[in-house]
């Protein structure tokens, strides 16, 4: 059983479009949806309800709805809450504006989990909605970037950078956008860090595993998404940038390296062959 986290705030049409999506193309696995629905008006209430009844009747019982009277939590707060919902034996994090695009999106991913004790998270293939414009194949440190993380290849498009995006990779991180981890290791290590508002929570989530558990993050090619990157985050975030970047930097200091060079200069570098 996988359980899939979703968190939305008033997203009411990018909501509609995952859930429709989710449940059309999931296929081959066993899952149930944990939506923690923060502050909902009663479009989005109308929209949850109409993907679980038809005429008043339940028919999707995969679907299991948290309403929140407020929109006051952070995405580690509300992504902790809702795992405490389920019982499965995987979770999968996965943001309100992302929708698969492949009838095996899910198990691609859950093959690498269950192949291997060693592999701790696993990350997709992120498009925008062109389908052509990379939002996530993996995330790197560079002194490039203050030894921040980033997306490789960040809004390039699949052509230009030729075969990478299609080859498993070890990565340090991936985002939590669409993040599959076990139960069991998101327990042990204590969940997302609440020191975090909107940001780096789930970059620190994978270093700890590492750093932990001893445990990898593996880039799947092969679970493909579109992700309307940031269309679910509000004004509040802009208050909080710096904020968290010198939380990332005071409790994830040492914990990773730079990589950068290393996937630029060999387009084979850190490829996962244990699939």
């Amino acid at each position: 059983m996988i359980d899939i986290c979703i968190t939305t705030y008033r997203n009411a049409e990018k909501l509609k479009l995952c859930l429709s999506t989710l449940v059309e193309r999931t296929k081959f696995v066993d899952y149930k949806i944990y939506i923690l629905a923060n502050d909902p008006n009663d479009e989005v209430k109308k929209i949850i309800h109409d993907a679980m009844y038809i005429d008043g009747i339940l028919f999707n019982d995969r679907i299991i709805p948290i309403f929140n009277d407020n929109n006051d939590g952070s995405f580690s707060s509300n992504n902790n809450i809702l795992t405490e919902e389920g019982d499965g034996k995987y979770i999968l994090f996965l943001n309100d504006d992302t929708m698969p695009l492949r009838d095996d999106w899910l198990l691609n991913m859950l093959k690498i989990l269950e192949s291997n004790e060693k592999i701790g998270v696993v990350g997709s293939l992120l498009l925008y909605p062109d389908q052509k414009t990379i939002q996530h194949c993996g995330v790197f440190f560079s002194n490039r970037t203050n030894n921040l993380p980033y997306h490789m290849y960040y809004r390039q498009t699949i052509s230009d950078v030729g075969n990478f995006v299609s080859q498993y990779r070890y990565y340090q991180a991936i985002t939590g956008a669409c993040m599959l981890v076990r139960r069991e290791d998101f327990i042990n290590i204590g969940g997302f860090s609440l020191n975090y508002f909107y940001m780096y929570e789930d970059i620190q989530l994978c270093l700890d595993i590492k750093a932990k558990l001893n445990k990898n993050c593996i880039y799947c090619p092969e679970s493909i998404l579109v992700h309307d990157e940031g269309i679910s985050k509000d004004g509040r975030l802009n208050s909080k940038f710096k904020e968290n970047i010198d939380i990332f930097k005071k409790q994830c200091t040492g914990l990773y390296y730079n990589d950068l060079e290393f996937y630029l200069s060999n387009s084979n570098h850190m490829i996962y062959k244990g699939k």
